[in-house]
């Protein structure tokens, strides 16, 4: 169990890892290449979609959109039934660019994978499962308890600050 919570944590830093390096790649931020696999999975999605997906604040979601706007990877329109809501569609052509950058990846992990029975698969893939939707569960009450400001520790008691000394006064003689 002990090696299984070792392994676990180091994954999860290859994976941010790994797609830091594929964002940098694309000249874009990780938080705006995992938004676009988001899209892949959803198709076209209002910008309050992805507030609500991602936990962003509006203003990082409208800034994380103007960039990938610049980028090429989205284009932004208005909802034909509200016009105050805006529709974020990705641009297939531009998301082409991504999956190359992952071939190598996609190459091992089927090599990888190839080497298990179907019954282990089976049990990998309950397990994968059963870890996302931990993570979902962990997510939505790490966000519940926002409410709640997160420790500091007291601020150090203020010294009053020194008070300039004024020069002796010179005697007149």
């Amino acid at each position: 169990m002990a090696r299984l919570q070792q392994v676990g944590p180091r994954m999860g830093t290859d994976a941010v890892l790994l797609h830091q390096t594929v964002a940098d790649r694309l000249g874009i931020h990780v938080t705006d290449l995992r938004c676009l696999q988001r899209l892949t999975e959803t198709g076209p999605v209002t910008a309050g979609e992805l507030v609500a997906s991602t936990g962003l604040t509006t203003g990082a979601i409208t800034r994380m959109l103007d960039r990938l706007e610049r980028a090429g990877f989205v284009l932004r329109e208005h909802d034909r039934e509200d016009r105050r809501r805006v529709i974020v569609r990705p641009v297939p052509e531009r998301l082409a660019d991504i999956g190359p950058l992952y071939a190598g990846l996609a190459k091992a992990y089927a090599g990888l994978v190839a080497q298990y029975t179907d019954d282990q698969l089976a049990l990998f893939l309950d397990l994968f499962e059963r870890l996302h939707q931990m993570s979902v569960q962990v997510t939505a009450e790490l966000r519940d308890q926002q409410g709640e400001p997160p420790w500091h520790p007291p601020p150090a008691t203020p010294q009053p600050a020194p008070q300039p000394q004024k020069p002796p006064r010179k005697r007149r003689s």
